[in-house]
Formats: structure tokens, sequence, C-alpha cells
């Protein structure tokens, strides 16, 4: 196996290490700089610091438990990001076309207050016609 412990084991044994680390004076002899010896390594692991991605294994990387929690956070997080940014692209395109944006009062009628005359109107003929039966 290419990856095996036992591999990266010896691999560490003998010294053969991901970022060689040079001497103060091969950097001065270089023409170099410790600022450029950190810029690699840093960008060799993405740009992101060391430490992060140290303090991010120990809590998420070490277990396959903490991996796949990590993973199914990601994707609930990603997803919630993506329906957000595709509802508010469908409103700005549809806006004034879906229910909740149309403006109701436009299409307000006086059906209403038909209703409501047509009522009393009902309740002073039940008035009317009591009247008449009770003489």
């Amino acid at each position: 196996m290419l990856f095996s412990t036992a591999a990266l084991r010896n691999a560490s044994r003998i010294g053969l290490r991901r970022f060689p680390t040079a001497q103060p004076s091969a950097i001065k002899s270089n023409g170099g700089s410790l600022q450029n010896q950190l810029r690699t390594k840093a960008s060799a692991s993405g740009g992101i610091p060391a430490p992060l991605l140290q303090s991010w294994y120990k809590i998420f990387g070490h277990s396959t438990i903490g991996y796949a929690t990590w993973l199914v956070a990601g994707i609930i997080v990603a997803e919630g990001m993506t329906g957000a940014l595709t509802d508010g692209v469908w409103n700005m395109a549809n806006s004034g076309r879906t229910y909740e944006t149309v403006d109701w009062s436009k299409f307000a009628t006086d059906d209403d207050d038909d209703e409501d005359e047509d009522e009393e109107e009902e309740e002073e003929d039940d008035e009317e016609e009591e009247e008449d039966d009770d003489e």
C-alpha cells in the first residue's frame, strides 16, 4: 500500500518531510527571506494557516464520524445558502407576479359593500314581517 501508516512512519524516520526547513544561513546565501519560505508553506496548504488546519483535524478529521458530521453539516449549510439565493433571484425576477407580491388593493371590488347592503335590507324586511305578524 502506498499510503499505509507504516510507509508514512518510515518516511518520517528517514527525514523525508513535506516542507523542508531551510537553515537561516541558507536563506541568507540564497537571497531569500523567512517570509518567502513561510509564503511557500502557506501556499502549499492552499493558503490556510497550518494551526487552523491542525485544529480542524483535531475536531473533525481524526475520526470517521467527525468527518461525516463535517460533511453533513456542510451540505446542509450549502443547501440552505443555495436555496436562499435561488429564492431571492426568483422573487426579484418575478416581482409583482407571485401571490405574495401582488398588490391586491388593485383588485378590490364594491361587491363587499353590496353584500352588506343586501344583509341590511334583509334584516329590515324581516323586521317588517315580524311587525305585520304581530298585528
